[in-house]
């Protein structure tokens, strides 16, 4: 039970980390983003303001920066899903803590990576 634990620890670790950094760059994308529209609003052209700024390494970046926090979300929900099972708990309670569906909380528990993960946490939101 102490590896699972200990996993799930550093997965939370990592994912505030990950969050700190999302955090960063989505206040200094937001930032490029006002200076752009004021600059768009007195009448510059599009071309002009992105030749001034480097939006497309901004735009890389900043999807680096969600893939990074996707990744950590991911490994904390399947780190948390075998701690809780290890202490003895089952697939339904796991779907429950998360507030998602058996079928969800059964791919965190096995560890299956599916690109619809965020779709069934939204339709089971709704």
């Amino acid at each position: 039970m102490a590896d699972a634990r200990e996993q799930f620890l550093s997965d939370v670790k990592a994912y505030i980390v990950a969050g700190d950094r999302l955090v960063a760059a989505v206040a200094h994308y937001n930032e490029m983003n006002r200076e752009a529209l004021a600059d768009l609003e007195s009448g510059m052209s599009m071309s002009e303001s992105f030749a001034r700024r480097d939006s497309a390494s901004w735009s890389r970046n900043l999807a680096s920066v969600l893939d990074e926090f996707e990744t950590c979300r991911r490994a904390t929900r399947e780190s948390a899903a075998a701690g809780l099972m290890e202490e003895g708990r089952t697939v339904t309670d796991v779907g429950r803590a998360f507030g998602v569906s058996h079928q969800l909380a059964s791919r965190f528990a096995r560890g299956i990576h599916t690109p619809t993960d965020g779709d069934a946490d939204r339709a089971s939101a709704d």
